[in-house]
């Protein structure tokens, strides 16, 4: 089988895609995968250094990214559509897959004209815009939450879950720890700027506790002496890292996490089964990342803080509260557990599979 996943632009539709390509390929080792993507999506970085080939089109967002952006991407569409059909015509898929983020839309496009079949992958509760439109003439969509929302015609929407990379199961060799309340705390591969002043600028909060615990902090790039320098003048027991690769051992070392509610976050914290306190970027589109937390924490899976509380010491005080409840960090873990869809890219690849061999 020969398949086209196209998007990217953010590790929150990357990533998803590579899981599904890697769980083809564990499903069919002959399969041909070809990624598509803009040359300023982190795409153009991450998938050189795999198995994967990867091919880029003209693409870029064209809603609320201000006048002279939307005159740029209204140029664009036609030429990135046109490139589209030369990368489909030159690889000749059997199946076009959609992840979100500008290439998506011009790739589907290009398929729909050569009548192959396609779907969208969709990773948040609420439809990013290019799914959005899509998702009336693909065959299938794929969404990650029960409430996703606008609703889709039910014949050819399958709820599967956002699906993981199979990295995230490796435990590696972090130490253990086990004397220690171990948490970590990130903010995206960049990092998240209020997320780690709210952390920094209230750990007074954590120095009668501070011999119980270890944080392991990914800060990004800007704030990273800063969030080191604090810690230590602190006395606080951290280690603070740019960014954290083997994010599978980190992961099985913490007791508590802490993070944003992008849709791979909290699908990661899920299929794991990892208690969370999450803080919702609130400038995401919709408010979505608002909305998958509310949707967990109602299920009792996660703590969310909201953003602007950060300033009070929200965040340092949750924490406190949950370092002193076991049994609500047990019964957290085994809620996102419960909820979490470890096997998602490969129901999705059984899928795409079934519908081929249907097809044939």
């Amino acid at each position: 089988m020969k398949l086209i996943l196209a998007g990217g632009g953010t590790g929150g539709h990357l990533f998803p895609a590579l899981a599904i390509a890697e769980a083809l390929k564990k499903e069919d080792p002959s399969s041909e995968v070809l990624f598509v993507g803009t040359k300023r999506g982190i795409e153009a970085k991450v998938i050189p250094q795999t198995e994967f080939s990867i091919k880029f089109v003209s693409a870029r967002g064209i809603i609320r990214t201000g006048i002279i952006n939307s005159i740029r991407a209204g140029v664009e569409i036609p030429i990135g559509i046109i490139q589209s059909l030369k990368i489909i015509n030159n690889f000749k898929p059997d199946f076009v897959l959609g992840v979100g983020g500008y290439a998506s839309a011009p790739t589907l496009m290009a398929a729909l004209i050569f009548n192959i079949q396609s779907g969208v992958q969709e990773q948040n509760s609420v439809m990013g815009a290019a799914n959005r439109m899509l998702s009336k003439f693909v065959n299938d969509i794929f969404i990650s939450w029960e409430n996703t929302t606008p609703r889709t015609p039910s014949e050819k929407t399958f709820l599967v879950g956002n699906p993981v990379r199979k990295t995230l199961f490796e435990t590696g060799s972090v130490p253990i720890d086990n004397d220690k309340f171990k948490i970590l705390i990130f903010g995206g591969s960049r990092g998240a700027n209020s997320l780690n002043l709210g952390i920094i600028e209230h750990l007074d909060q954590l120095k009668t506790i501070a011999p119980k615990v270890k944080i392991v902090h990914q800060t990004g790039s800007d704030l990273l002496d800063k969030v080191r320098d604090a810690y230590h003048e602190a006395g606080v027991n951290a280690e603070v890292k740019e960014f954290i690769n083997d994010m599978g051992a980190y992961y099985s070392w913490a007791d508590l996490v802490v993070c944003r509610a992008g849709a791979s976050s909290l699908a990661e914290i899920t299929a794991v089964g990892k208690p969370a306190i999450v803080v919702p970027f609130p400038f995401a589109t919709d408010d979505h990342q608002t909305k998958n937390a509310l949707w967990l924490e109602r299920q009792h899976a996660v703590k969310m803080v909201k953003d602007v509380d950060l300033n009070q010491g929200s965040l340092i005080s949750e924490i406190r509260k949950l370092l002193e409840a076991p049994s609500e960090l047990k019964l957290m873990a085994e809620n996102a557990r419960r909820l979490g869809r470890p096997d998602a890219a490969r129901a999705i690849v059984l899928h795409i599979l079934k519908s081929q061999r249907l097809a044939a």
